[in-house]
């Protein structure tokens, strides 16, 4: 049977949230330096976002990720191997397993708290879960220099929480599922390691909580709300984007192995810190600033329900079949009309009033696009919540 998981109020992501250590691990500056900015999760975010409610829902109800969202096939293809080892894992291991599993480390600091995405605690072993829905760059399970992913051993060191007093733990199992990436990958972590990594936390949160922490610029920056006036990314974008060539770009076909070689070196960098100039950009146009060149436009919209229950039964009343109603949820307004014109049935007499358009949002672009400019709408301030990596 799995147990519920622990309940802890909600509280937004921490600061020194288990998501974003290696970044407070790599710049102790960032923290700080991204106090009081806009959060603008990417819609890779909110998807990721999406799918892990869909994981743990699940997990809890005991089917698989086609029921759920079967004409979702690239959500299915997602979810569902991660669905296939926690359930492995609890077969074999036994004991008890717990879903967003909520967890607070006050005696390292009082800004390190998480939720694991699946915690197994069958004494005398430990079993830690992490679903990643991105593919752009394949989270690893230990650091160059041996050690464990911290995001992972900070789950594991919450997952020991969860176990008993007095009960030992000889061993905890570290799993990523990256299914874009490949098959699962996973390591064991002894409580020594645990111990050593509870030290590390310790050191940095220390180094991300001093008056003058340092900002340090690297491929760690691509989520950093701050990135945008680091004087530490130009500095080094600057140092990277240098090239010995005296007059123009040349051509690709024309560089030699070598000199691609090294140039691909330096995009990663450059491409950040453009990454930033873009993001900056944008949250100043949505605030109403005028970019010379450029300009808002609103991005294409989708048609949705209002209200799907009353959507399904008047569909209903149009006659078109439970079959062309759902898959495995109320299909869409688009797929709706499709089955209505098909089937030759008429639509609902209030289908304007079923149906309404999603605000997908604006995007900066060229003054010669051809959409019509829109006033800015800046976001509001979050002070709390950190986007989650991908």
């Amino acid at each position: 049977m799995m147990d519920a998981p622990a309940v802890i109020a909600p509280r937004g992501h921490s600061p020194l949230g288990m998501s974003v250590l290696e970044r407070r691990a790599a710049c102790p500056g960032s923290m700080q330096a991204e106090q009081g900015r806009h959060d603008r999760p990417t819609e890779y975010a909110q998807r990721g976002s999406n799918l892990h409610e869909v994981a743990a829902r699940c997990l809890f109800t005991g089917i698989d990720a086609a029921e759920s969202i079967g004409d979702d096939l690239d959500g299915v293809d997602l979810v569902q191997p991660y669905l296939d080892a926690v359930r492995a894992a609890h077969q074999r291991l036994g004991g008890d397993l717990y879903v967003e599993q909520q967890f607070e480390l006050q005696g390292l600091n009082q800004l390190y708290w998480g939720t694991a995405d699946a915690v197994i605690v069958a004494p005398p072993r430990l079993w830690v879960g992490d679903l990643k829905t991105g593919g752009g760059h394949l989270v690893p399970i230990r650091r160059a220099d041996g050690s464990v992913n911290i995001q992972l051993g900070g789950y594991a060191l919450g997952a020991l929480q969860t176990v008993p007093p007095g009960v030992a733990i000889d061993e905890i199992e570290l799993v990523v599922v990256q299914p874009r990436r490949g098959e699962p990958i996973s390591t064991t972590m002894s409580p020594d390691e645990a111990m050593d990594l509870a030290g590390d936390l310790v050191n940095i949160a220390r180094a991300a909580l001093a008056p003058d922490a340092p900002r340090i610029a690297g491929d760690h920056c691509t989520f950093c709300r701050a990135s945008g006036d680091c004087p530490a990314l130009r500095e080094r974008a600057l140092k990277q984007a240098e090239i010995d060539f005296t007059e123009t770009l040349p051509l690709p076909s024309t560089l030699t192995l070598e000199e691609i070689g090294q140039l691909l070196a330096r995009a990663d960098i450059v491409d950040v810190w453009l990454s930033a100039l873009r993001n900056h950009a944008k949250g100043l146009a949505d605030a109403g600033h005028e970019i010379p060149h450029w300009k808002l436009v609103n991005k294409r919209g989708r048609r949705v329900w209002r209200d799907e229950e009353e959507a399904d039964r008047q569909l209903a009343k149009s006659k078109l079949a439970v079959g062309d109603r759902y898959i495995s949820k109320l299909v869409s307004p688009t797929q709706a009309e499709k089955a209505l014109k098909r089937l030759r049935l008429r639509p609902p007499a209030a289908w304007d009033d079923l149906v309404t358009m999603t605000d997908p949002g604006t995007a900066l672009v060229p003054q010669a696009d051809r959409r019509p400019a829109v006033p800015g709408r800046p976001p509001a301030l979050d002070f709390k919540h950190e986007p989650e990596d991908p």
